[in-house]
């Protein structure tokens, strides 16, 4: 086997992208959600302590009237809302934190392919193979760390604070609340750095994983440049294309393709000559442009089509006047099959 030294491509690394192969740390999600929370802790917290304290003072009242049928309906009403707009503002921060942790890793990027059925994931031996992989072993390897880190926390804070919490046990309760607050501040505190520090190298270990096993060797490389650039029967072929688009009318460019693929937003066509050379997109457009080159399409009866996902993949990836990728040499040869009525 060929040994795979070189970096990925931009070719490579575009592709991988479209299937939903890219750097993402899970740590790294988590991290922001608990920081997130945290701050909501610390911001919200004297709000929380005041409704806590209302309602406490509402339960002694109920206690202590003679007729507490009055006063049971407010209190429990102010209950359900304090809890229900708690539970609304810790589910609000944590989605919108994960998802601003999520999008920042990928961006904007919907793989469909990470979510069709694959009957290869239920493949008992490759489910056993994945298992003892080393990613999992690497991920376990953080999750012990991660345990150890919070437990050493955890005793470092309460050995250090055991003698000042013993005193305000002898306190008044305002004191043990002042006492408890501190310790839950620096637990927390140093587990946030901790939680910082782990998702900062898991992102950095995912993203050197995700290049690694995206290396390429030299056939690869040599084999991705025939298929784009290097063939020389094709650069020339290109070459003279494109002079041709350069200098031609929309209507003569249209007249002579091949076919024209649409969706609601953009338009492409694309001509094929026949082996040994690839479909060249000759027009592309977008709003009205879309719309002329169906119209002029449609005029000449040139062969047109509505596929909205093969017509915004080849407007976004395929320039004008360059071949289509191999990617997407499936979804035109069906299309130019049809096109030229050929069922063979």
């Amino acid at each position: 086997m060929a040994e795979k030294s070189h970096q990925p491509t931009a070719r490579k690394l575009r592709e991988a992208r479209r299937k939903g192969e890219v750097a993402r740390s899970a740590d790294l999600v988590s991290a922001v959600q608990f920081i997130a929370l945290l701050a909501l802790l610390i911001g919200g917290g004297p709000i929380g302590l005041r409704v806590l304290h209302s309602l406490l003072d509402a339960a002694a009242q109920l206690i202590a009237a003679r007729d507490s049928g009055a006063l049971l309906v407010p209190l429990v009403s102010a209950a359900i809302r304090a809890l229900a707009m708690l539970i609304l503002a810790v589910s609000a921060v944590a989605g919108i934190s994960a998802a601003v942790a999520a999008l920042a890793q990928v961006g904007g990027l919907v793989a469909w392919e990470r979510i069709r059925p694959d009957l290869n994931r239920l493949n008992p031996a490759a489910g056993l193979t994945r298992m003892f992989s080393l990613r999992n072993l690497i991920d376990l390897a953080k999750q012990a760390v991660k345990t150890l880190a919070l437990a050493a926390i955890i005793y470092t804070v309460i050995r250090g604070s055991l003698g000042a919490a013993i005193e305000a046990g002898f306190s008044a309760p305002a004191q043990i609340l002042g006492v408890a607050g501190k310790l839950l501040a620096m637990l927390f505190g140093w587990a946030a750095v901790v939680y910082a520090a782990l998702a900062a190298f898991d992102y950095a270990h995912q993203r050197w994983q995700h290049m690694r096993q995206l290396r390429m060797s030299t056939d690869e490389i040599r084999r991705e440049y025939r298929e784009t650039e290097g063939d020389p029967h094709l650069g020339s072929r290109r070459t003279q294309l494109a002079r041709e688009l350069q200098f031609n009318s929309l209507q003569d460019v249209v007249g002579s393709a091949s076919a024209v693929v649409y969706s609601a937003r953009v338009a492409v066509a694309l001509r094929y000559t026949g082996a040994p050379s690839l479909p060249m997109v000759v027009a592309r457009g977008e709003g009205e442009a879309a719309q002329r080159i169906r119209a002029i399409a449609q005029e000449l009866l040139r062969p047109a089509v509505a596929n909205a996902g093969l017509a915004e993949t080849l407007y976004e990836q395929v320039a004008l006047g360059h071949f289509i990728d191999r990617a997407h040499f499936r979804e035109v040869a069906e299309l130019l099959k049809w096109a030229t009525g050929d069922d063979t």
